[in-house]
């Protein structure tokens, strides 16, 4: 294919904003511009990595879902790709992907995003533009929802997607705890969707879906590994200048903001898991989270990786406050950050016994962690030492550094970051990780622990709990079954 480079004031223009670079190390660096249709472009040359990703990234997804589109978005990927977005179905766009001979294929519809990533030699950088761009142009989606038998295979997919979650263990556990926390949107965290609202859908109604997210001032395109950035510019600006841009679906949409705290008291719940092994149990305690663009949001991600340690205070804590039989382990605080649904939760593995009582040791759990300990965090600012602040600030950014070393995960780390804050987000966060000290950790355990509230879920076979349903019912545990966890049944 010729290369063609368009003149300097024509670049210039299609560009719009001045680069910004972003230093990594010595060896790499991330610059960040915006085309004049508001589609940001991230660009990290890695010379010597022998390989380049590229993903295309709309900020939409499943929680940009709404009671009337659940499930629209994982149907317009089927429809799309003619299948999952990772396993592409002919003719297109499997034959227009088989020529650049790609060594991955990833994307579709997430949480957080809707996206095509592609794994390429470093000579196909171009064609690996212009075909991305061709797949998501305007004509190519008006041309895959034409085809109605493709329509009707696509919905019959969903479908089955969604009649397999009502029998899911993974999916029944978290659509109800979803449906408790996030009680004025719960939709925004299901996956499968509605079948009420994917059966009936529409070319027309795909079409308008498609019209209203996916448009370059919703996008970030992301190209990491071997390639020359000038070169790079100069095709991007080629295959991407035509798109059109659109007013913000953000803003057009009308979201309820989910409050904090998510339940008006402390929920108890309790799910007889057909996957769990008999004598196992996984307690769990979510509450909502900060959203990315918070000054918690940082603290929040620090906390994480401190008490999560094996050794750290609060996993010692959970060992000497438990009965010797729960024999507490793989304790992990996590945190799923996201633009306006993020969520935090604390859990454990735990033994049960026959003469053991499992619902007074879930409450001690939560005491445990809850009561004292996060309590502790909030009320001594030398709950984790000096030591142990420095390790994991020195975990979370080696951690960022390794994943921009490599094609691979660069292009979904910087995509990720762009999907909860834009640029601005991905440009500030090591700073924000470095600044923070104890009065942001004792601030945020007041905020979104003490001044918060939480559902405490757990996880036990069904053989455990129907030895102990009548203690479960008489400490007030919802029991979760496939019948009333799903926000639309």
């Amino acid at each position: 294919m010729p290369c063609i480079k368009p003149p300097r004031r024509f670049l210039a223009l299609l560009l719009g904003v001045a680069a910004v670079l972003l230093p990594l190390h010595s060896q790499a660096l991330i610059e960040t511009y915006t085309l004049q249709n508001g589609m940001d472009v991230a660009l990290l040359p890695l010379q010597g990595s022998g390989s380049i990703k590229m993903t295309l990234a709309y900020n939409a997804g499943f929680s940009a879902q709404t009671s009337a589109t659940a499930g629209l978005f994982r149907t317009l990927e089927y429809i799309l790709f003619r299948g999952p977005a990772t396993s592409p179905g002919e003719p297109e766009p499997a034959g227009a992907l088989a020529a650049l001979g790609p060594l991955e294929v990833q994307g579709g519809s997430s949480p957080e995003g809707f996206s095509l990533s592609l794994l390429l030699n470093p000579p196909m950088l171009r064609e690996g533009l212009d075909t991305i761009a061709y797949l998501f142009s305007h004509l190519r989606i008006q041309s895959a929802l034409a085809d109605s038998p493709a329509l009707s295979n696509a919905k019959e997919s969903v479908l089955g997607i969604i009649n397999h979650s009502l029998s899911d263990p993974f999916s029944i556990y978290n659509a109800a705890i979803s449906k408790k926390l996030f009680s004025p949107s719960p939709w925004r965290f299901d996956e499968a969707g509605a079948d009420y609202i994917v059966r009936p859908a529409t070319a027309a109604s795909l079409e308008n879906l498609a019209t209203q997210w996916l448009v370059p001032n919703n996008a970030i395109l992301v190209v990491a590994g071997e390639f020359d950035p000038s070169l790079a510019k100069q095709w991007i600006a080629a295959a991407f200048s035509t798109w059109k841009q659109s007013s913000d679906p953000w803003k057009s949409s009308a979201y309820p903001q989910l409050p904090k705290p998510g339940v008006s008291r402390p929920v108890l719940m309790v799910y007889p898991d057909p996957s769990m092994i008999e004598g196992e149990a996984v307690i769990e305690m979510r509450y909502r989270g900060p959203d990315a663009g918070s000054s918690r949001a940082q603290a929040l991600e620090l906390l994480a990786a401190m008490a999560s340690r094996p050794q750290s205070r609060l996993v010692a804590a959970l060992a000497s406050s438990l009965p010797s039989w729960a024999n507490p382990r793989a304790f992990s605080l996590t945190y799923h950050q996201s633009r306006a649904t993020s969520w935090f939760s604390a859990s454990a593995k735990i033994s049960s016994s026959p003469k053991g009582n499992l619902p007074e040791m879930v409450l001690n759990f939560k005491e445990t962690v809850r009561g004292a300990q996060m309590y502790g965090m909030k009320a001594n600012p030398s709950y984790f030492t000096t030591a142990e602040y420095a390790a994991a600030k020195n975990e979370l950014i080696q951690a960022k550094q390794s994943a921009l070393a490599d094609p691979r995960l660069a292009v979904d780390f910087i995509a990720a970051a762009w999907l909860r804050g834009r640029i601005p987000h991905l440009l500030a966060w090591e700073d924000r990780i470095k600044a923070l000290g104890t009065k942001d950790i004792t601030a945020l355990a007041d905020e979104y622990f003490m001044k918060n509230l939480e559902v405490v879920a757990v996880r036990v076979s069904v053989e455990d709990f129907a030895r102990q349903e009548k203690s479960f019912k008489s400490y007030g545990f919802e029991i979760i079954n496939a019948k009333t966890a799903f926000w639309w049944r």
